[in-house]
């Protein structure tokens, strides 16, 4: 299946002097099979080593030799299995190695030995290295997530409603158009953006099965949480994991460590929600404090809103149904509009990046704010009825620079009076 990261790969390759392809993200958001469907497109071939299952390979780089003794016993490995290779024309991919330990020290001076080399590594993590950091000139770190909309759209072959929906600020959709994506959208919110699930519920239609492979791949991810950490730093990681639907459908959407466990004091699960977004099952949204650019300068780190992987794992946690039958309408107001802001959370990070979220010293909450050109933008969610409407008002107040706004919910596309409104399934265009 497309996925829109083939753009940066591209880019990479032509890099007149490759740096290390490093692909970083969650178990089961499709790394591997992009990057392979990638190379066989643009090198005469590939060979990939994954260290989950190669464990003479995994041992080697697990070594505590020198880095001399390492570099030659991979390479006497990598010709023991693959021959006589030119790699300047194959992709020389390892997979899986998040377990060994600096790998990307290793690399960076595999690297200089070998530099005609094309390497590519692939990691079930979003953790960065202070190392890998600092040497991105020798590092090109890109970051998978699960599908987006449009993504899924493509998936779909629904080509003719991707050009229907990239048109829609001059030329609004039909009404057959805007209920086929409404339709879409209704089902893209409950089989999620997994790329294996997409791919099964595309080929079967049979919402049934996706509640199960949903069920399979969230019983997987507990069992990489216990098998990634010590008993008890596993136990406060999953502990936080099981909370984080009940605290998504309150008001007050900050999380709470107080709600994971009576008495729990956040200098006890920090690190456990640390863990967690480093394995990429969850990620935060931290709170501003003022809206000032750049906003990164006005960030409270220790206030922050805690959203899963994918909002069709969001549903199934929460144990809502999955079935044909269901409204777009329902599944936006669904645990007081949770689900929704999982989905927007997914949508417009790919999109702009950073997002925070923002509230008044009384009641007004922003969901998402993120940095504009010269000021800070405001995101407000209007799908359903009772939602505040002061909450952008009180923004502007505080903040009289801003001079756009952005409205999400499921009208057509319009700009009045300083405010953007998008539809919920024309996000990934705006």
């Amino acid at each position: 299946m497309y996925r829109n990261i083939i753009n940066e790969l591209a880019t990479w390759y032509e890099e007149p002097r490759k740096r290390i392809l490093y692909i970083k993200g969650a178990l089961g958001v499709g790394k591997t099979w992009t990057v392979t469907d990638f190379a066989t497109g643009f090198f005469e071939g590939y060979k990939l080593i994954d260290l989950s299952v190669d464990t003479a390979f995994k041992s080697i780089l697990s070594s505590d030799s020198d880095i001399d003794t390492i570099i030659s016993n991979l390479d006497f490995m990598l010709e023991q299995h693959f021959g006589e290779i030119d790699y300047t024309k194959q992709l020389l991919i390892f997979d899986e190695v998040q377990d060994v330990q600096d790998i990307d020290r290793f690399f960076y001076e595999y690297a200089k030995r070998h530099r005609n080399y094309v390497i590519c590594l692939i990691a079930s993590s979003m953790k960065i290295t202070e190392f890998e950091y600092h040497h991105k000139d020798v590092f090109n770190i890109i970051r998978m997530r699960p599908m987006t909309f449009d993504e899924f759209l493509i998936a779909n072959k629904a080509t003719p409603l991707i050009s229907a929906i990239e048109n829609s600020k001059t030329t609004p959709l039909s009404s057959v158009e805007e209920d086929t994506a409404k339709s879409m959208l209704r089902d893209f919110l409950i089989v999620g953006g997994m790329p294996g699930i997409v791919k099964h519920f595309i080929k079967n239609k049979d919402f049934q099965a996706v509640r199960q492979m949903q069920l399979d791949l969230l019983d997987t991810y507990n069992k990489l949480i216990k098998s990634s950490f010590s008993a008890s730093m596993s136990q406060r990681c999953r502990r936080i994991w099981k909370s984080i639907p009940s605290q998504l459908s309150r008001d007050n959407k900050k999380f709470m460590y107080r709600f994971v466990e009576d008495n729990a004091r956040s200098r006890e699960y920090s690190d456990a929600t640390y863990n967690l977004c480093s394995l990429g099952l969850s990620r935060k949204l931290p709170r501003l404090t003022a809206n000032t650019p750049p906003l990164e300068d006005h960030v409270d780190y220790k206030s922050f809103e805690l959203f899963m992987i994918d909002h069709g794992l969001l549903r199934a946690q929460f144990g809502f149904p999955a079935e044909d039958t269901l409204t777009l309408e329902t599944i936006f107001a669904e645990a007081n509009g949770a689900v929704a802001e999982q989905y927007i959370f997914q949508e417009l990070s790919n999109k702009v990046g950073f997002l925070y979220y923002w509230i008044s010293k009384a009641t007004a909450r922003v969901p998402f704010v993120y940095e504009g050109e010269s000021t800070a933008v405001p995101v407000d969610i209007r799908f359903t009825a009772n939602k505040k409407a002061q909450n952008i008002k009180t923004f502007k107040l505080q903040n009289p620079n801003t001079d756009i706004s952005v409205q999400i919910s499921l009208h057509p596309v319009s700009f009045t009076e300083g405010i953007l409104n998008i539809p919920a399934y024309g996000l990934w265009n705006m």
